[in-house]
């Protein structure tokens, strides 16, 4: 019953937009479009990523898009330097779509360099909540299109408006809140998380669920309250009963999918209300914990 809840929530959340499940991304080319003649892939690198990565391409080819760059994804925490990187290469090749392939903080970088090629100006001038908006119509331009694929259950971040990105000289963390960096064509396929190794998915689920406890805990005099309740209550049994079978059988299907539910709810819930302690304070962890444990 909880797997089917927490599927309504989402479908409610994203509709029809997202694609999720086990072997979604063998689906890419629904959400391919015929206007898109070349392709910018920003990947990470972890167990079978170029199993994957060779789907994409093949799905790209098939499509008649070119892929006219595959670039190296980020560092974990979104460093600058990773950000400056991944924006400089956009940049020379001039792509229709960009597609980000890799955990939250690949995708959290790519949100950002995405930003910075169509809008240029300096990084700092989009920290905080709805600056990139206020270019935008400022500018009358607009974001190139972001196909996000997520490969851990954890940030949710395919599905948010949250980019972090991280400067290493001071070990602190600065966030963009904004609804332009959506991405507008999220992939979450489950099937990847079976190659997270046990670090990465204690992690991940730790900010899943920090993600819904938080807005739970700053929803108590909010019209969310009850909604968020319920979110809560199904992220914390998917999380406490399935995470230790995913330690125990990796190759579990139910748990993996379990976790993927569990921390999408969190993107949810993220998107509902705000985060807080936790969060706030993990900022200022980067060189000392993962995120989820400093969570």
């Amino acid at each position: 019953m909880d797997f089917e809840q927490a599927k309504n929530i989402l479908k409610e959340f994203k509709g029809d937009s997202y694609l999720s499940g086990f072997g979604a991304i063998h689906n890419l080319d629904k959400i391919l479009k015929k206007s898109w003649k070349k392709a910018v892939l920003i990947r990470g690198t972890f167990v079978r990523s170029d199993e994957y990565v060779e789907i994409i391409k093949q799905t790209l080819s098939k499509s008649k898009i070119e892929l006219v760059r595959e670039i190296k994804g980020s560092r974990p925490n979104s460093p600058k330097e990773d950000l400056f990187r991944i924006t400089e290469q956009i940049n020379e090749a001039k792509p229709d779509v960009i597609i980000s392939f890799g955990g939250g903080s690949t995708i959290d970088a790519v949100k950002a360099a995405i930003v910075l090629h169509s809008l240029g100006g300096n990084i700092e001038d989009y920290f905080g909540s709805s600056l990139v908006t206020k270019s935008l119509n400022e500018t009358k331009r607009s974001l190139l299109p972001h196909i996000a694929i997520q490969s851990i259950a954890g940030s949710a971040s395919h599905l948010t408006k949250y980019a972090n990105i991280t400067d290493l000289s001071t070990s602190q963390k600065k966030l963009i809140v904004d609804d332009a960096i959506i991405p507008a064509f999220p992939v979450f396929d489950y099937e990847i998380t079976k190659t997270s190794p046990a670090s990465l998915t204690i992690d991940g689920a730790m900010d899943g669920l920090s993600h819904c406890l938080e807005v739970l805990y700053g929803s108590a005099d909010k019209e969310y309250y009850e909604k968020m309740q319920r979110v809560t209550g199904i992220c914390l049994k998917l999380v406490l009963e399935y995470l230790p079978v995913a330690l125990d059988n990796p190759e579990s299907s139910d748990a993996r999918e379990a976790l993927c539910l569990a921390t999408d709810l969190g993107g949810y819930a993220i998107m509902t209300g705000g985060t807080n302690g936790g969060h706030l304070s993990s900022f200022s962890l980067v060189d000392i914990l993962s995120h989820g444990r400093a969570c």
